[in-house]
């Protein structure tokens, strides 16, 4: 009888252990879940505010461009109107035509930067058109300058995108590209683009020097290249060696 009595009283104390290694395993359990749950919705909330702090600047670039043009740019456009009013009433005096003629030199190099930034700030192109739109006229452009020759193809559906994203796409492709004509010694870049109803993928190559991806420091540009794409919820790769190019890639999963 008295070894029963043992024997049961170490069967309930054996099975109150094992409950409370079990009740203790659920604690750690439900804290651990508890804690990735408000790490999510902490990251949810940071990304939200993110997102939201974005759109402000955008909001503000596009109306600080507006002014610029608009404001800045219309005011020299006047003043140019009025020195070749002027070099026209005093045609007679030699001084002041080649006076007024330097003047309006100057104006129209200053005028053209004025509108070079507004359009670097908000391209006019990529809110009216789009994506598309936009990287052709900026892959134009550089073709243009004889720095680089420009390969630009777009696969896929022209459906838009979130105007904020198209325009981080945007800036992370010249940025890209200004990387490339400043430090790559590159003669050719490649921009792709393919596009389905569910994903967004942009592909940069270029045949320039390379470099090597242990020891090169994150400079401005490439710090700049992946915040945008962190904003984006983007996934950047970049693959460089020296003295075979690099390939950029950004992935993109659009929310339908």
């Amino acid at each position: 009888m008295v070894n029963q009595a043992q024997e049961g009283t170490s069967l309930v104390l054996y099975g109150g252990m094992l409950g409370m290694f079990f009740l203790a395993i659920a604690i750690v359990g439900f804290v651990l879940i508890y804690k990735k749950r408000l790490l999510r919705q902490k990251l949810a909330h940071q990304q939200q505010l993110l997102n939201s702090a974005v759109e402000i600047q955008d909001e503000e670039r596009k109306r600080f461009a507006a002014d610029l043009h608009d404001e800045i740019g219309g005011g020299i456009s006047t003043i140019l109107l009025s020195v070749s009013r002027l070099k026209k009433e005093t045609a007679e005096n030699e001084a002041v035509v080649t006076q007024s003629e330097t003047i309006r030199k100057q104006l129209d190099c200053l005028l053209k930067k004025v509108r070079e930034i507004s359009y670097n700030i908000m391209p006019p192109t990529l809110e009216d058109f789009g994506l598309n739109e936009a990287l052709s006229d900026l892959c134009y452009t550089i073709n243009e300058t004889g720095l680089l020759s420009v390969h630009y193809e777009w696969n896929g559906s022209e459906k838009r995108l979130k105007f904020s994203h198209e325009l981080a796409i945007y800036r992370i492709t010249k940025e890209l590209i200004t990387n490339t004509v400043k430090h790559a010694g590159a003669k050719m870049v490649s921009i792709q683009i393919t596009t389905s109803d569910t994903n967004f993928k942009l592909l940069v190559k270029d045949d320039g020097n390379g470099f090597d991806q242990e020891t090169i420091k994150k400079g401005a540009g490439l710090r700049n290249i992946y915040d945008r794409a962190l904003i984006l919820g983007a996934k950047l790769t970049i693959s460089s060696h020296i003295g075979k190019g690099t390939s950029t890639t950004l992935d993109l999963k659009k929310h339908i």
